[in-house]
């Protein structure tokens, strides 16, 4: 009877095991971590993280055996479901100059791709990357450009030619300055609807990138894929390993409010 009850206990562990491994698996959302500024300023801003902190993340990936791909492969990855374990993808929003001052050099010297996404109305601007800037850092190899719509706005409330200058212009004129096609497309403020991602669409990117849409939505819609953003509170390499496990999206969406 004991060996007949250790047996039961035994298949129950076994299949809670089982079941909680699905459960977990069901629940990973590839990360997509989301950075602003590399700059000095992270005490006083959420959007910017210390260059120090910056290699620190950055060598962690390296040495810790991450697979870190350019975010425009990642589609064809999923397709063929190797998206698990490790998979990552880093990504600029804005276009800031200290992404060429401070988080190139790193990204280069590590040999770890990332995609900065630029704001074509803002280049030349004082802080801003110049086009010059941009062209190097994408002949590197290491650097992908992205859209971050035209003029940085608002997307939800444009329709028709606006927002197709918006999305397929800001496209043509990043084309055309760095000669080469551009794939992927970050939403501004991470604000998006129907029409804006079928904009997304005809203008032939691969995949877009929002913020956090929250958890009734899709968790790999690639028009509107979720990202991470990393501030401070990353300083701690314990909050960032846990930041890109690829569960930390599930565990955001159920403490934070919609």
């Amino acid at each position: 009877m004991k060996r007949y009850k250790r047996f039961i206990f035994s298949v129950i562990a076994l299949v809670l095991l089982i079941a909680g491994f699905l459960w977990a698996r069901g629940q990973y959302v590839v990360p997509i971590i989301m950075y602003h500024n590399v700059d000095n300023n992270s005490e006083i801003s959420c959007l910017s993280v210390s260059p120090a902190s910056f290699e620190r993340q950055m060598r962690f990936l390296k040495d810790n055996g991450y697979n870190v791909v350019r975010l425009e492969d990642l589609p064809d990855i999923m397709k063929k479901e190797e998206a698990r374990g490790k998979t990552i993808a880093i990504t600029f929003d804005d276009g800031f100059e200290n992404n060429y001052t401070s988080a190139y050099p790193v990204l280069k010297k590590l040999g770890l791709p990332a995609t900065i996404f630029i704001v074509p109305g803002f280049i030349g601007r004082k802080d801003y990357l110049t086009w010059d800037q941009v062209i190097e850092m994408s002949e590197s190899g290491v650097i992908s450009i992205g859209s971050h719509s035209m003029n940085h706005a608002y997307l939800s409330g444009f329709t028709g030619e606006d927002l197709e200058m918006e999305i397929a212009g800001s496209k043509r004129v990043i084309e055309n300055h760095i000669g080469k096609n551009i794939y992927s497309f970050s939403y501004p403020i991470g604000a998006f609807n129907d029409e804006a991602k079928d904009s997304v669409k005809r203008a032939g990117y691969k995949i877009a990138v929002a913020t956090n849409p929250g958890k009734k939505y899709p968790k790999h819609d690639l028009l509107a894929m979720k990202r991470l953003r990393i501030s401070k509170t990353s300083d701690r390499l314990l909050v960032f390993w846990i930041e890109t496990s690829g569960f930390y999206t599930w565990i955001k969406e159920h403490r934070d409010e919609d």
